[in-house]
């Protein structure tokens, strides 16, 4: 059974454009991490490591295979960028 939301629609659903500016902001902020990691030297294992995810997540960030990412990813992404 659904969640439904007080409008009715699914709990589980997004709206395209909100979608879209997500996986438009995770998209920029990845290209950002590669070019820290091709400036800085880090691997994608250091990456990972910082981070608090799987190598193999870092790797599918890398190729494009994972368009977003979970939310709390995302925000440790932006720390590791901001401080960096």
């Amino acid at each position: 059974m659904l969640t439904t939301m007080p409008s009715g629609r699914s709990f589980y659903q997004r709206s395209p454009e909100r979608f879209a500016a997500e996986k438009e902001e995770f998209q920029r902020l990845v290209s950002e991490l590669k070019w820290l990691a091709w400036k800085r030297g880090y691997t994608q294992g250091q990456i990972a490591s910082e981070l608090g995810v799987s190598l193999i997540t870092v790797k599918n960030w890398w190729t494009g295979h994972s368009l977003t990412a979970k939310r709390e990813s995302v925000e440790r992404l932006k720390t590791f960028l901001s401080a960096h």
